[in-house]
C-alpha cells in the first residue's frame, strides 16, 4: 500500500513538473516574434525622465568604484540621472573609497547612516531623492551602458510600476561561477516569460528600477528576512499591479566563488522566498484574482522546493537499494573481472511512463538552458558549463533547500553573509 501511495505521488508531481515545463516553453515559443524582434525605438533625450539609482552598501570597498562608474557611464543624459551612495555602517574601507573617487563628482550624492541592513539604506535614498524613479544597484554589480534606455520604454505602459533586467553573471573564472552562469541564463529566460503571464515575484537588488509614486502607494522597502526584492515583488502582485522584464538590458553581478559562499547565499535567499511566500503572502495561493502568479508561478515555485528534496530522497535511496541488491548479486554469484557487455539491445531501453517523464524533462532542461542563451547573447551556442549544470546542479542544490525548509520550520533567521 505504501508503495502503491509512493508510486501515486511521484506521477503526480512529475505530471505537475511537465505541465509547468512545457507551459513555459509553449509561452515563450508563442511570445517568440515579440521579444526577439520588437525593440524599443530611441527615446528623445528630451523625452527620458529624471531616475536615481541608490547603491547601497555594506563592505564593499573592493567593488563599490567600479559600481558606480557602471551608472556613472549609461547612456543616459547627465543632468536626468542621479547617484546617490549609501553607506550602511561598513567596518571595512567602503566610506573612504567612496568619498576618494566620487566626494568631489557633482553626480554622487554620498550619505552613511549606521548599519539598519539593505532595506533601511534603500529608504534612505528613496527619502533623500526627488526622481520620477527610482532604482537599485547592488554594489557588486555593473550595469551595461544602454541598459536604462532598454528598461525605461516599458513604463510607457501605465500598468507598469517596475521593471526587472536580464541579471547575469560577470566573468566566470571557475566550474562553480561558469554552473551559475548557466543558472542565470535559464533564469533570464524563466523571468521573461514569467513577465509575459504578470507572474513575476522578485524584483532583483541588480537594476530594478520602480515608479517613485509605487512607494507612496504600497509602502517603502521591508525587512522581509533579508530578502526586500522578493517582499517588494509580492507586495506590488498582491496590490494587483505589473512588473515587466526587460531581457535586453543586461547587469553583472559577482556570484559566490566558493561552494560554502554560495551555500549561505542561496540559503538566505530560499529562506526568505519560503518566508515571505508563506507568512506574508501566502492569501495569494491558488487565487485567480492574482492571475498566473496566484494560480501557477506562486505554488510552483513554492511546491518546487519540497519537490525536489522528494526526488532527492527517493534518489538516494534507489541508489542504496541498487548498491545492496548488486553487492548481494556478486557475493551469490562471484566477483568477475573483465569488459563490461557492450551489446545493446534497443527493445529493452527503459520507457517505463516514470522514465519517460523523467526523460521529457531532461529535454525540457536543455530548452531552458538554449533559449536562455539565445536571450542573452542573442544566439543558440553550447554555453560553458552546460554539463555541469546538467549533471552537478543537482546534487548541490538540496543542501541550500533541506537547510531553508529547516529554517521555515523553526523560524530560524538566514545570515545576510
Amino acid at each position: 500500500m505504501l508503495e502503491l501511495i509512493g508510486q501515486t505521488v511521484t506521477i503526480a508531481i512529475l505530471f505537475a513538473v511537465t505541465y509547468f515545463e512545457v507551459f513555459m516553453l509553449l509561452t515563450y515559443i508563442e511570445e517568440y516574434n515579440q521579444m526577439h524582434f520588437v525593440p524599443h525605438p530611441r527615446t528623445p533625450d528630451a523625452e527620458l525622465p529624471t531616475v536615481t539609482i541608490i547603491v547601497p552598501a555594506w563592505n564593499e570597498g573592493t567593488t563599490i568604484v567600479g559600481t558606480i562608474n557602471s551608472i556613472l557611464d549609461l547612456d543616459y543624459p547627465k543632468d536626468k540621472l542621479d547617484v546617490l551612495f549609501v553607506n550602511d555602517g561598513s567596518t571595512d574601507n567602503t566610506l573612504e573609497v567612496a568619498n576618494e573617487h566620487f566626494g568631489n563628482n557633482p553626480r554622487v550624492r554620498i550619505f552613511s547612516k549606521e548599519n539598519g541592513g539593505k532595506h533601511t539604506a534603500m529608504n534612505l535614498g528613496i527619502e533623500k531623492s526627488n526622481s520620477t524613479f527610482i532604482g537599485c544597484l547592488d554594489a557588486d554589480s555593473y550595469v551595461e551602458p544602454d541598459a536604462l534606455r532598454e528598461m525605461i520604454p516599458y513604463f510607457k505602459d501605465p500598468e507598469v510600476v517596475s521593471v526587472t533586467p536580464s541579471v547575469q553573471i560577470w566573468k566566470p573564472d571557475n566550474w562553480l561561477r561558469h554552473i551559475q552562469a548557466i543558472e542565470y541564463m535559464v533564469g533570464a529566460f524563466t523571468r521573461k516569460v514569467l513577465s509575459r503571464i504578470n507572474a513575476l515575484y522578485v524584483t532583483p537588488g541588480p537594476f530594478s528600477i520602480f515608479r517613485r509614486d509605487l512607494f507612496g502607494k504600497i509602502g517603502n522597502f521591508r525587512a522581509a528576512y533579508h530578502t526586500e526584492d522578493m517582499e517588494m515583488a509580492l507586495r506590488i502582485q498582491s496590490n494587483k499591479l505589473k512588473i515587466e522584464n526587460a531581457h535586453t538590458a543586461i547587469v553583472w553581478t559577482i556570484p559566490p566563488k566558493t561552494l560554502y559562499a554560495l551555500y549561505k547565499q542561496r540559503v538566505r535567499w530560499v529562506s526568505g522566498f519560503l518566508k515571505n511566500a508563506y507568512f506574508s503572502y501566502r492569501h495569494m495561493f491558488m487565487k485567480s484574482e492574482y492571475g498566473y502568479l496566484g494560480v501557477l508561478s506562486l505554488p510552483f515555485a513554492f511546491i518546487s522546493i519540497f519537490t525536489a528534496l522528494y526526488f532527492t530522497v527517493a534518489y538516494i535511496k534507489a541508489v542504496i537499494k541498487s548498491i545492496g541488491e548488486e553487492i548481494l548479486y556478486r557475493q551469490a554469484v562471484g566477483f568477475h573481472f573483465g569488459w563490461p557487455n557492450t551489446n545493446f539491445d534497443p527493445f529493452s531501453y527503459d520507457l517505463t511512463f516514470n522514465r519517460l517523464i523523467i526523460y521529457v524533462l531532461f529535454l525540457g532542461t536543455i530548452l531552458y538552458i538554449l533559449f536562455g542563451v539565445r536571450l542573452v547573447r542573442k544566439q543558440y551556442t553550447i554555453a560553458r558549463g552546460t554539463l555541469s549544470f546538467l549533471f552537478l546542479y543537482g546534487l548541490i542544490a538540496p543542501f541550500w533547500l533541506a537547510k531553508s525548509l529547516y529554517n521555515l520550520i523553526t523560524s530560524k533567521e538566514a545570515p545576510w553573509r
